[in-house]
């Protein structure tokens, strides 16, 4: 399911900034296209933060102690965490590049969860 989403949501970005509206400018039309490239980009960093935490080490031994509910609520916090800070590191011109290239979304969404990820455990863990 999560690679279907990652798959369709760059799709529907690229369909997206094709469509305009009657009296919709171009200034508006770069917004929300890049509103929906954006949220395109969190998809997949949130997906990449759960494989991410997965795959680490300390998460396999911490998340033996804990039950499968608080280790979903974990990691919906810490990726969501994630997912909000590739707002204020992800620039227009990633965007850009990142929805009209698949390799580049992902090298994107590596780079984003790579940058924030701990930062994001240790926030997480003091609240």
């Amino acid at each position: 399911m999560k690679k279907l989403l990652v798959v369709l949501a760059p799709l529907a970005l690229i369909l997206s900034a094709c469509v305009t509206t009657e009296g919709t400018t171009g200034s508006t039309a770069a917004t929300t296209a890049n509103g929906l490239a954006l949220a395109a980009v969190k998809v997949g960093v949130q997906a990449k933060c759960v494989t991410e935490i997965n795959n680490n080490t300390y998460w396999k031994t911490a998340s033996k102690l804990m039950t499968e509910t608080q280790q979903t609520e974990l990691q919906t916090e810490v990726c969501s965490c994630v997912a909000e800070k590739a707002t204020t590191s992800v620039t227009a011109a990633d965007l850009v590049v990142a929805a009209m290239d698949k390799t580049s979304q992902a090298t994107l969404a590596a780079k984003v969860v790579g940058n924030s990820l701990n930062a994001c455990v240790v926030e997480t863990l003091k609240n």
